[in-house]
This record gives structure tokens, sequence and C-alpha cells, in this order.
């Protein structure tokens, strides 16, 4: 019995040092979306309807704002937007980008808002303090934190 009790003790000092888990089984990279667990993508360029479809179900809920936005430099945007921080860019009715503004999506590369900047180069923007890694953006904040990662089209006005 003494031994069930160190097993137990000793998994239970491990999982704390796991990485927090996927919180919506997605993993947004520089091409798209990739639902965890598969060898399936959401790809940009996918019909609007089919991506909002796919991710709704991974998410297990409809969009909670639906954004046109008429005046973007990349020219007009709908912006899809879930509970989770996560929003899907759609332009000419395809997918064409995304953003993520709140924690718990870890993007490709293991990073996620709220987590202290990665150790990469920062470039002064209109915008503020970002950087770039595999095709993935991110926003530092003043505190020296992530405070939103992107990739594809977006609406940032610079």
């Amino acid at each position: 019995m003494r031994g069930t009790w160190v097993l137990v003790l000793t998994l239970s000092a491990c999982a704390t040092t796991l990485p927090p888990p996927q919180a919506a089984g997605l993993v947004p990279d520089a091409g798209g979306l990739q639902p965890a667990g598969t060898n399936l993508r959401i790809d940009f360029s996918r019909a609007e309807a089919g991506a909002i479809d796919t991710v709704s179900r991974i998410l297990g809920a409809h969009p909670s704002e639906v954004v046109d936005q008429a005046e973007c430099g990349a020219g007009p945007v709908r912006a899809v937007r879930w509970q989770t921080g996560l929003a899907l860019n759609f332009q000419d009715g395809d997918f064409a980008g995304w953003v993520v503004d709140a924690p718990g999506l870890i993007v490709a590369g293991g990073y996620q808002v709220g987590m202290p900047a990665p150790d990469l180069a920062l470039h002064q923007t209109s915008l503020g303090r970002e950087f770039t890694t595999g095709g993935v953006y991110g926003l530092v904040n003043e505190a020296g934190n992530v405070a939103a990662l992107w990739s594809g089209t977006t609406c940032f006005f610079r």
C-alpha cells in the first residue's frame, strides 16, 4: 500500500509541471488552424461557412460576435469571434487569417497570450512592440507579456 501512495504523490508532482491543456482543441499556425490530435487542417482559403462550422463544432459553441470591417488596409474583412479569444478573419468569403487575444489557446511554437515575451527580437511599430517567428506574429504589452498573436490577414490600423 505504501508504494501506491508514493506513486500517486509522484504523479501528482509531475502533473504540476506539465503545460496547460489546449483549451479549444485547436492550434493556430502560419497556415491556418490544426485541430489537436488529428492530421486534418483548416487552412487559409477555406470557405467561410465550412471554417465557421468546423471551428464551432470543435469549440462546442457558436461565434459570440461577427463584425464586418469595411475599411481595412487589406480590403474588407469579416471577423468572426468566439468567447475563447479566437477570431477568424475572412475576405471575399474565404478564411484569410486569425487573431488570438485571450489566454488559453496555445499557438504553433508554444506561444500564448499572457506568457512573458519570448526571447526573440522585438520591433517597435505603431501597434507597439512586435515579434515574428515562423509566420506567427505577436504583440507585447508594457508589462512584457504577450498581448495578442496572429497570422494571415488582419485589420490592424498602423
